[in-house]
């Protein structure tokens, strides 16, 4: 076998080798590795654009009354809670309270109307009708019927929800409208004030026949000082013995204290006799009772007219009712009147005899 020649392969893979590396270098020579005869013309460089950022503008300041509520949603409405109409309460009924120990009940609204009975302090009673001037109202009811209290001895609630029943002022038409001009008046001139005090006038007494009450003015000049009821075991032999006495025992008295002889005593309800003093000794007089009461006053002494105050009712059928309270024997005593003022007393008092003292004296 002939042994291989390899130097002309070597000289051939020498040519082709240097031949690539010449074209290698030719095309550099040509800008392909980027020489500054070929190099593409550089992008002009720019400046970048700021980045636009909106500004929000505050919203306008809109008035309070301008603003416009939020649209309820249907939830939103459903889930609000409906306000209930207001409930108009009924007006209460008038209702009268009793402030005197003892007032009389009367058919009319008139001390001389006929008496239907008599109530006590702290009763209260259902008003059902009143006079136009409001000094009667009409209750329901004492001993099942309807009567008139005198406004003045009690306390009304509500009064302007009873009706007028009685005493009804009459209507005055208004003159007819007409189409001539209105005639001026001549100013008022005020009245100028007076440079002295002017004194009230007393306060006058009230209606004795209204209530069985006194009258216990403390301006009066003449004043009682002493007044009691003579009961069980006072009166001469009890309360029910035939002897036993059914009297007024009188006694007018001065400043000083002495009997003063001519004072005219008034009884100023039932028969409305005069007594005067001295028949039974300095300043004393006896009035006895049976069935007319009495409120007693003095009306004068020797020195002329006089102010009086006024005693509580007395007498055996018709009394001040919490006068007798207890005089007249308790509750174990069956033959007693007014244990307490809800047991047995009320009017008419019968078959009872008892009797009172009263003193006037003259304080100013």
């Amino acid at each position: 076998m002939k042994p291989i020649n390899t130097l002309p392969s070597l000289h051939y893979r020498a040519g082709v080798v240097g031949v690539a590396v010449f074209a290698l270098l030719s095309l550099a020579g040509c800008g392909l590795f980027g020489s500054a005869a070929t190099a593409p013309t550089p992008l002009p460089t720019r400046t970048p654009v700021p980045t636009y950022t909106p500004t929000t503008a505050a919203p306008p300041t809109v008035p309070p009354a301008a603003t416009v509520a939020p649209v309820a949603t249907a939830a939103a409405v459903a889930a609000t809670p409906t306000t209930a109409a207001p409930t108009l309460s009924p007006v209460a009924a008038p209702q009268l309270t009793i402030n005197a120990d003892a007032v009389n009940v009367r058919r009319s609204p008139s001390t001389a109307g006929e008496l239907v009975g008599m109530v006590t302090t702290g009763q209260q009673f259902e008003v059902t009708g009143r006079t136009a001037a409001r000094d009667w109202w009409q209750v329901c009811c004492v001993d099942g019927q309807s009567g008139w209290v005198f406004g003045e001895l009690a306390t009304v609630t509500n009064g302007d929800a009873a009706p007028i029943v009685a005493d009804a002022p009459a209507v005055v038409a208004a003159p007819p409208a007409t189409d001539a001009p209105p005639v001026a008046l001549p100013e008022a001139t005020a009245a100028p004030a007076p440079t002295e005090a002017v004194a009230e006038a007393p306060a006058a007494p009230p209606d004795p026949a209204a209530s069985s009450a006194g009258w216990f003015d403390p301006n009066a000049q003449y004043q009682i000082v002493h007044f009691k009821v003579l009961g069980l075991d006072e009166n001469n032999g009890g309360i029910r013995d035939s002897s036993a006495q059914h009297l007024i025992f009188l006694t007018v008295l001065d400043q000083s204290g002495n009997g003063v002889d001519g004072a005219v005593v008034r009884n100023l309800v039932g028969e409305k006799g005069e007594v005067v003093t001295g028949s039974k000794g300095p300043g004393k007089a006896e009035i006895t009772m049976y069935y007319e009461p009495f409120k007693l006053a003095v009306a004068s002494d020797p020195s002329g007219a006089v102010t009086s105050q006024v005693s509580n009712q007395m007498g055996l059928v018709f009394p001040h009712l919490p006068d007798l309270v207890g005089k007249l024997g308790d509750v174990n005593y069956e033959y007693g009147a007014c244990p307490t003022i809800d047991i047995k007393c009320a009017w008419p008092i019968s078959a009872i005899h008892f009797s009172y003292e009263i003193t006037f004296q003259k304080v100013k």
